[in-house]
């Protein structure tokens, strides 16, 4: 194809678009003012349905799901009960209640759920157990007897109960949480104190450490690739993720592992747990049905190990946990090992991902939006592969001229394949060629793509970020929608995945080709399929790949003004 001026006009228009849009729509108050999460910390929207809960497991051994059972209420106390308690930042809220001793619920105060009326709050009641960051004994419900103390300070909450178990054992659980001043973190402490004149043995009991509902459940989001999964370190610095959809056989760990820390994770979400010394990790699952749909909501937590309290002596327990989104930075604050649990992509090609998510962060501090980082960072990786791609599109060249000779040596070798492989070879050598010139530096690029597609698939900084007519850069940018009354649905009009489309359409025609007509119209027709099957992929894709496109078109033809690479050869002048 020739790069006319209609072709150089169009590119302007592309780059026009992408640059000025969003300015223009701001000039003429076309964007509206972002949501401001309300003041209340509302929950995410609740399943229509919800089955009951099923108990909790009893060991860390291989076992089948329970039937739903009723979970055991404790009884009110008979002193006046105390009203809920919150402990709060600028980044999250904690509400703990204190008859049960534990976290209800997390709310992220920066994060809104699907519909930006509220925000995002990690609901620890989905589960088989009465809240996070508590204290139980499978199987053996805890009365409360009475509340000793309690006591609220700015940053801070500690609280004294009375327990008696179903055996009859009678002693006080000291609980003190403490967030930080910032971030997602809380130190949990735990002192169990005995104040009878005899020892008290302890054997099964089980620090929670809460609860994670898929992302769906949690924001209202569509999620296109399910990544609800539970994450451990192991005492040997072994790292291992099971997949919440997994059979009983493989999620239940038996024997039951000891870890340095353990969390589940949804897509831009974890909870994470850890302690100054390992511990034996504890795993539950709850099923909860909506309509048709069943959730998976996966508990870990940690199991002490049996211990005896003498008498009028204590013991004492501490705990770090982690409950927020999947930042980097946060994560590696929290503990250098976490970020694992990111899994943006597939084994050595995570940490190339995490690579360019850092990069992608530090961009975004230097210009203050993602979308121009989406730009550079594009630019950069196309920089740094501009030597490959200019050897690769120069060896195409060479194939395309010895084209005619190969076609020559197939008519008068036909019948002998042999011959036909022995004479192609020494035409290589002879004008120099090699067939795999135009392959090789193209495979060389490929985990880098695919690790920044998966980067800005799962980045949680791109979650609601506006950019040009695209109110959220993790969302197609849908701009209007066609009614389409005979089906009864509707079209929606995605600008940047069509402008991606005709740019890669432009591309493929000024790319050397050297395979037959037939094989042309099949990498002719490839931008359509691209075009159907990826139709609704993320803006923040969609943007990366039109920048990617452009640049290609424009490396191309600087490559041809100086002799090196010739367009391709139109389809219709190939028959």
């Amino acid at each position: 194809m020739k790069f006319d001026k209609e072709t150089a006009i169009a590119i302007a228009i592309c780059v026009v678009i992408l640059f000025g849009w969003d300015p223009f729509c701001r000039y003429m108050g076309w964007i509206p003012d972002p949501a401001v999460p309300a003041a209340q910390t509302a929950p995410a929207a609740a399943p229509a349905t919800v089955s009951t809960p099923s108990p909790a497991a009893p060991s860390p051994a291989v076992q089948e799901p329970a039937a739903p059972a009723v979970r055991p209420v404790e009884p009110v106390l008979a002193a006046k009960p105390l009203p809920p308690v919150e402990l709060k930042n600028a980044d999250m809220t904690l509400r703990i209640n204190p008859l049960d001793g534990s976290v209800r619920g997390i709310t992220m105060n920066h994060y809104l759920n699907a519909g930006q009326t509220a925000p995002v709050t990690l609901d620890h009641t989905l589960g088989q157990h009465t809240g996070a960051l508590s204290l139980f004994e499978p199987g053996s419900p805890w009365v409360v007897t009475g509340v000793l103390s309690s006591r609220l300070t700015a940053d801070s909450y500690e609280l004294e109960r009375r327990i008696r178990t179903a055996s009859g054992t009678t002693f006080d659980l000291l609980q003190k949480w403490q967030i930080a001043s910032s971030g997602y973190e809380t130190q949990i402490s735990l002192e169990v104190k005995n104040r009878s004149g005899v020892p008290l043995s302890f054997s099964n009991l089980v620090f929670n450490g809460g609860d994670l509902a898929p992302w769906t459940l949690i924001s209202g989001d569509k999620v296109r690739v399910a990544s609800h999964r539970m994450d451990y370190m192991t005492a040997a610095g072994k790292f291992f993720d099971i997949k919440a959809g997994w059979d009983d056989e493989d999620f239940f760990q038996n024997p039951a592992p000891t870890v340095s820390w353990a969390g589940i994770g949804n897509k831009y979400f974890t909870v994470l747990l850890t302690a100054a010394e390992p511990y034996t990790l504890y795993q539950a699952r709850t099923f909860r049905l909506r309509g048709q749909e069943k959730d998976e909501i996966i508990t870990v937590g940690a199991r002490l190990a049996p211990f005896v309290v003498g008498a009028g002596d204590s013991k004492q327990f501490a705990f770090r946990y982690y409950s927020g989104p999947k930042v980097i930075a946060q994560l590696d604050a929290f503990d250098t090992t976490t970020g694992r649990v990111m899994h943006l992509a597939w084994g050595p090609l995570d940490y190339l991902a995490r690579l360019l998510l850092w990069i992608l962060v530090k961009l975004h501090g230097l210009c203050g939006s993602y979308g121009v980082s989406i730009i550079i960072l594009t630019l950069l990786v196309r920089l740094l592969f501009y030597p490959v791609t200019a050897k690769a599109n120069a060896s195409m060249k060479k194939m395309q001229a010895v084209q005619p000779k190969i076609q020559e040596l197939r008519e008068k070798y036909k019948d002998n394949p042999q011959l036909l492989n022995t004479k192609m070879m020494e035409l290589y050598r002879t004008e120099k060629v090699n067939p795999f010139g135009g392959c090789l530096p193209i495979l060389l690029q490929i985990p880098v793509f695919f690790a920044l597609y998966a980067t800005l698939d799962g980045a949680v900084e791109l979650r609601q970020v506006p950019f040009l007519w695209s109110h959220d850069l993790a969302a197609a940018d849908t701009v209007a929608r066609i009614p389409l009354f005979l089906f009864g649905w509707s079209l929606p009009i995605n600008p940047l995945v069509i402008a991606m489309t005709v740019l890669m359409v432009i591309q493929q025609r000024m790319t050397p080709m050297s395979m037959d007509p037939v094989q042309k119209k099949m990498m002719m027709a490839m931008p359509i399929v691209m075009l159907i099957f990826l139709y609704d992929l993320p803006s923040g894709l969609t943007l990366y790949w039109t920048v990617s496109n452009i640049f290609s078109i424009i490396q191309l033809r600087l490559q041809q003004r100086s002799g090196n690479v010739q367009c391709a050869a139109p389809v219709k002048d190939a028959r």
